[in-house]
């Protein structure tokens, strides 16, 4: 009862995703393709493991096709071999000091140097850990994974205005753009790091309270308490464009 409780609950979460990245223009009806119950319980056969239920009802909505959401990204149901390949061999190079745990499931990998995995035993909506090549072990990414996805649709909505403040900071000040576009990489990290503080006390909260806040819903919050912020203060003061500043994509 409890397993079938959840199961509702992520598929709902899934469905307000899908909607979102097609109001958002990431995706379309037609570029959205899920898997079906056989291909889960296969490709949990080739796994020799049970996905965790947050990732299942992604893989049964998005599995085969998720529009431009992970665009340079290999990722989805036919992802899994080629990711756990990339971990294996990024992880068992002589100079690695950190190995990938055999029950750990890899699910995406970006470019052959860095990939994502979830620990299965660590509950329906497990943390995502970051591996890069370059780094001495993997660091938490994400506190869930539903909480990793909505980012990622979120992400692809706010790159486009991120990079249009950029272009225009040049545009407007060319004799010393190079330390302006330093500050807003600085700005751009502190806020970073508030909205990711965020991220954690709403996903604490969702599994006390046994839900998941949405994509508009987080955008709501984000954008009641970052204005009380003293970045923010700064950045009003300078002028600068306040970051995730919009709710609905068509906002943004």
């Amino acid at each position: 009862m409890f397993h079938e409780a959840a199961a509702k609950m992520y598929a709902a979460f899934m469905s307000e995703l899908c909607r979102f990245m097609i109001d958002a223009e990431i995706a379309t009806d037609e570029t959205i393709r899920g898997c079906t119950d056989a291909e889960l319980r296969q490709l949990e056969q080739q796994l020799s493991i049970s996905l965790p239920i947050s990732m299942a009802e992604c893989l049964r909505q998005i599995g085969h096709a998720c529009g431009r959401l992970m665009d340079g990204d290999l990722f989805g149901a036919d992802a899994f071999e080629g990711a756990r390949e990339v971990a294996v061999e990024l992880t068992a190079a002589k100079d690695s000091p950190w190995r990938l745990p055999e029950n750990m499931i890899p699910y995406l990998q970006h470019q052959g140097y860095e990939f994502l995995f979830v620990d299965p035993h660590a509950g329906d909506d497990p943390p995502v850990w970051l591996y890069v090549e370059t780094e001495p072990e993997p660091k938490e990414w994400a506190p869930s994974f539903t909480a990793w996805l909505r980012e990622a649709a979120i992400s692809a909505v706010e790159c486009k205005p991120w990079n249009e403040e950029v272009c225009r900071e040049i545009s407007l000040h060319r004799d010393d753009w190079t330390s302006r576009r330093k500050t807003l990489d600085e700005y751009d990290s502190e806020a970073g790091q508030i909205r990711r503080s965020l991220i954690a006390r709403l996903s604490q909260r969702d599994r006390e309270l046994g839900r998941i806040t949405g994509p508009i819903e987080f955008q709501e919050i984000w954008n009641r308490e970052f204005p009380q912020s003293e970045l923010c203060r700064k950045l009003n003061t300078e002028g600068k464009r306040i970051p995730w500043g919009w709710i609905s994509p068509r906002e943004a």
